[in-house]
């Protein structure tokens, strides 16, 4: 028994395994296509919580930044506070000091309130001593502060350069999946032509 197709059978054949073919084809494609973006949507993910970290960091960096400044306010507040008070010293030594000059030239009939000037006198110097080393502490504390500003200022530029890079990143890797839509929605639609 012979058993051949006839060509009308054959070619509808052939044209089920095409089809059949072109099937399993487009599966294929739409498998391939669901794991790629899965990928994307996933490194997507990471890149905005990237993002998002980065940010946390700006604004904690900026925060301590306005801690540091009004820190400073503080200190030369602090700082002008004490020059005037030395300033206001330095005048009451003057004055005590010319009445010191009158007490010596007196110093017989005034010895005793010769001494009381030189006690206040050893009191005032000692006072202006301490106001004069706490100055020099505040204007050490103020040029520490000065340079960890400077450092903080430093760490937030880098931080906003490396922000700015990932962002750019991130949108290249946006218009390349927008590129690839737009091609993959090309495709299908020559596809069905």
């Amino acid at each position: 028994m012979d058993i051949r197709l006839s060509p009308r059978r054959a070619a509808g054949s052939a044209g089920v395994t095409v089809l059949i073919l072109l099937a399993l084809g487009l599966c294929a494609l739409c498998a391939y296509q669901w794991v790629r973006e899965t990928r994307l949507r996933i490194r997507v993910d990471g890149l905005q919580a990237e993002r998002q970290k980065l940010n946390d960091e700006k604004a904690s960096v900026e925060a301590q930044g306005r801690r540091f400044q009004e820190e400073i306010q503080r200190v030369e507040r602090e700082r002008a506070e004490l020059f005037k008070s030395v300033q206001t010293n330095n005048e009451a030594l003057v004055k005590i000091r010319s009445e010191s000059l009158k007490a010596q030239m007196e110093a017989d009939r005034n010895q005793r309130q010769a001494e009381a000037y030189k006690e206040v006198l050893d009191k005032a110097n000692d006072s202006i001593r301490q106001q004069n080393e706490v100055v020099m502490k505040l204007n050490t504390d103020y040029k520490k502060l000065a340079e960890e500003r400077n450092s903080m200022v430093a760490k937030y530029n880098d931080l906003v350069k490396e922000m700015d890079g990932t962002l750019k990143q991130y949108n290249e890797l946006v218009e390349k999946w927008n590129a690839q839509q737009e091609t993959l929605k090309a495709q299908a639609e020559a596809a069905k032509k």
